[in-house]
């Protein structure tokens, strides 16, 4: 979570110009009218809030994903760009318990902040499919995902899917770019994948809780009741997360749904695919 401006700050042109620029590079583009009427559901006096809840989205741009994927494959042990100096053999595949979902997108992501899209580089980048028959003992199997916020979904995605596909003693790594404290901790202890992230979520970063000292209990109590409004199901996000993560590809359900739910009573700024 980003700090806000403090409170009674003007929402004027230069805020509305800050918004923009933070948010630039969104699959659905934002315009300062969609801004303009997604303040507009607050009541007046909750404008000010409303304005330091967005100052407080995380985003995460293109440029910023590339950056870590570099950063974060540097970082493993074994790995070299040069064959000679690597470590046993190499894979990387997308993260996803169906298809379409955001490991496919990583992956196609990680290929091009990694300069590794020729077709020399194919031998690298398997499907699931290709596990069992492609990898084997003692080989390094990264595999790749944007998000974790609870590590339910992580959890589930191995054990209905990749546990069977590699259970021949393959080196398993987890690629996230952003993920919870919880999460990760989740993960490393329930699967035999090896969780690594670049950027960590503290409880601080969940707007709901006493940990997130941006907001007072009033504003909090407020904020839910808006989220309430724009989704009852879930009003702190999916597994109660309260969480103000965006990516430019699409905002994750565990985001607070005031600034992703779609529906005739709430009209969010991010639709979870966008």
């Amino acid at each position: 979570m980003r700090s806000p401006h403090p409170r009674g700050t003007v929402i004027d042109n230069h805020r509305f110009d800050e918004w923009l620029a933070q948010f630039a590079g969104y699959s659905n583009p934002l315009t300062r009218l969609t801004l303009e009427l997604w303040l507009e559901q607050f009541r007046r006096g909750d404008r000010d809030m409303a304005a330091r809840v967005l100052d407080s989205v995380f985003f995460v741009g293109v440029a910023q994903i590339d950056q870590q994927i570099r950063a974060l494959l540097e970082a493993l042990p074994g790995w070299n760009n040069d064959p000679n100096k690597r470590k046993g053999d190499w894979y990387f595949v997308p993260f996803s318990g169906s298809v379409g979902e955001s490991g496919d997108m990583m992956v196609h992501r990680f290929r091009i902040a990694t300069e590794m899209r020729r077709n020399t580089h194919n031998k690298f980048f398997l499907h699931r499919s290709d596990l069992v028959a492609k990898t084997k003992a003692g080989d390094t199997v990264v595999l790749i995902d944007d998000f974790a916020a609870t590590g339910q979904q992580a959890c589930g995605a191995w054990e209905g899917v990749f546990a069977e596909l590699l259970s021949a003693g393959q080196k398993v790594i987890l690629m996230l770019m952003v993920a919870t404290e919880g999460a990760l901790e989740r993960i490393g202890d329930g699967t035999q994948m090896n969780p690594v992230c670049n950027t960590v979520l503290r409880p601080a970063d969940d707007i709901f809780s006493s940990a997130c000292r941006h907001f007072n209990t009033r504003e909090k109590d407020k904020i839910l009741k808006y989220c309430n409004q724009a989704d009852s199901g879930n009003p702190k996000g999916f597994g109660q997360a309260g969480l103000l993560v965006v990516f430019s590809h699409g905002c994750p359900n565990n985001t607070i749904p005031i600034l992703h739910a779609q529906s005739s009573r709430w009209r969010g700024l991010f639709p979870a695919h966008a």
